[in-house]
Parts: C-alpha cells; sequence; structure tokens
C-alpha cells in the first residue's frame, strides 16, 4: 500500500491548515502525530491497521499534553481575568441615600447609576450619603458615612 503513507502525510497537512483557521493549539500537534504516523508508514517501522491507529493515538496523545504544554508555557496568554463578583466592586462606594432608611424599614439608594433598596443598622435621611458594606440578596447594607 504506497499510497498509505500519502493519505496519513495528507491527513496531517490538512490539519495543520486547519490549526489555522480552528483557534485551540491542538489540531497542529494531532497533524503533527498524523505526518510523524506517515513517516513511520513510508520507512517501514510500523505496519498493519491497528499498529497504525496506535501509533497516531499515542503520538497525538503526547503531542497534545507534552509540546503543547510546553508551548503554552514557553508562550503565556495575555488573557486576564477580570473580577466577576460585583459586591467586592460594591463594598466601600459612596453612594446616596434617595428614600429615607430605618432599621426597620429598607429604603433607597443611587449606585452605580441604579436606584438599589437598602438598609442600615441607623436611620439615614434621603439625600444622606452612606458607604455599601455588604449585600442581603438584591438589598445593599450600607452605614453612614464618617464625618457627615
Amino acid at each position: 500500500m504506497a499510497s498509505l503513507p500519502l493519505i496519513w502525510l495528507g491527513l496531517g497537512i490538512v490539519l495543520i491548515l486547519l490549526e489555522l483557521v480552528v483557534p485551540g493549539a491542538v489540531l497542529g500537534f494531532v497533524g503533527g502525530a498524523a505526518l510523524l504516523t506517515s513517516g513511520l508508514i513510508y520507512f517501514g517501522h510500523i505496519s498493519g491497521p491497528v499498529n497504525i491507529l496506535l501509533t497516531f493515538f499515542i503520538a497525538s496523545i503526547s503531542f497534545v499534553v507534552i509540546l503543547r504544554t510546553g508551548l503554552l508555557r514557553l508562550f503565556p496568554s495575555e488573557s486576564t481575568v477580570q473580577n466577576t463578583d460585583e459586591l467586592v466592586d460594591a463594598i466601600g462606594q459612596i453612594v446616596v441615600v434617595l428614600d429615607a432608611i430605618t432599621p426597620h424599614r429598607r429604603g433607597r439608594i443611587k449606585y452605580s447609576e441604579t436606584s438599589w433598596s437598602a438598609q442600615a443598622d441607623v436611620e439615614l435621611g434621603a439625600g444622606q450619603s452612606a458607604v455599601i458594606t455588604g449585600r442581603d440578596g438584591n438589598c445593599f447594607i450600607v452605614k453612614p458615612l464618617e464625618g457627615h
């Protein structure tokens, strides 16, 4: 089967070219495994469908695990993970009380250009400044701003 190495060679080239279109840094390494398989078949080191497929699968897994991991360490991603916890961003923010807040009745505050439900342990009048200290569900917990 003189065409078998050419089939594996073609598969390898197609997979490597697909790596340019499909991101993920995997298809190129699988394509490299197909090229290795093609070379081993051509030089007579492996024969038979079981040995060929086994060589391809082992080479693919090895290339992806070893080479891809090493390459990603050598060229790290420039992505950053942003904070997705809104509460962390809100705590410590100074807000204005829109509707009076008492220890037994929730009021409203203006935070992030929106009106939010808020509660406090002390009475806060409308127009007074407060600071966010926490959240209970969708209700912010506030306290009076020191010095005001």
